[in-house]
């Protein structure tokens, strides 16, 4: 697998499909770029599609004191020079789309596009809490402890729960066993106090936001917000859908994506 070099010389991994206008799918925490396949599939033969492990994450360097969204978006700027893209769609979800954010803020002239999906612009005081208390316990306690099979299952809407009950469990296990504690734990406290929603006002280019109603953990409203912010952006809510939209909505995630991507062409 190919790698960047990041400004501090961190090693990001990635992954180039297809050809074409380059767009970016970017994982959430405790993720890897692996989890884009049915994504870049879909896409490939219209699109470079280019998925990556974020640092912390994947096969990308660890660095955990490193760990910052600003970070984040220099570490896809070196990963877009080194596959010689002057700019792209840049999307991605949850924790990806804080990184998404970033990347368009910091990066404007390299953002063709912005796709956000279950992501919010903002954190409020009790879900900053939550953020630094889940570090706290990992790093006392691990992660098995920390991340039990309930926390995971909150990230999916109620009929999906229910039909893959054994496949959030294993999803579970997995990201156990694939993470770092401490660079897990760094990146639930680098997108604890983020707070981007007056800045969202500068973004300029044209911006696709998918949103579940049934999400948990990035609820609607911070959707409803990000949309108001960025001016023009176009706000998808699905129904029956939870946090991980790509999983549970796959066919109305694509769809949305690819009728986006045909306008921004």
């Amino acid at each position: 697998m190919p790698s960047a070099t990041a400004a501090d010389g961190a090693r990001i991994h990635y992954r180039v499909a297809g050809s074409g206008p380059v767009v970016v799918f970017t994982h959430g925490l405790g993720s890897h770029l692996d989890a884009w396949e049915a994504t870049v599939r879909t896409f490939r033969n219209r699109y470079t599609v280019l998925t990556w492990d974020v640092r912390g994450f994947g096969g990308s360097d660890r660095r955990p004191d490193t760990i910052s969204p600003e970070t984040w978006a220099s570490d896809l700027a070196a990963v877009l020079d080194d596959i010689g893209a002057d700019d792209a769609v840049i999307g991605g979800i949850s924790m990806g789309g804080v990184v998404s954010q970033r990347f368009a803020l910091d990066f404007p002239d390299r953002t063709r596009a912005l796709i956000l999906i279950s992501t919010s612009s903002e954190v409020n005081e009790r879900a900053e809490a939550g953020w630094n208390a889940r570090a706290d316990l990992i790093e006392r306690d691990g992660l098995a402890k920390a991340l039990t099979p309930t926390g995971p299952a909150l990230s999916y809407g109620k009929e999906y729960r229910e039909r893959h009950a054994d496949e959030i469990l294993e999803s579970a296990r997995l990201t156990i066993e694939r993470n770092d504690a401490a660079s897990y734990a760094a990146a639930c406290r680098a997108v604890s106090d983020i707070d981007y929603t007056a800045d969202l006002a500068t973004i300029t280019c044209p911006t696709l936001i998918l949103q579940g109603l049934e999400d948990a953990l990035t609820p609607p409203g911070g959707s409803v917000i990000m949309s108001r912010r960025i001016d023009g952006s176009h706000l998808v809510m699905l129904e029956n859908c939870g946090h991980g939209i790509p999983t549970e909505k796959p066919d109305e995630f694509h769809a949305e994506i690819e009728a986006f991507l045909t306008q921004v062409r």
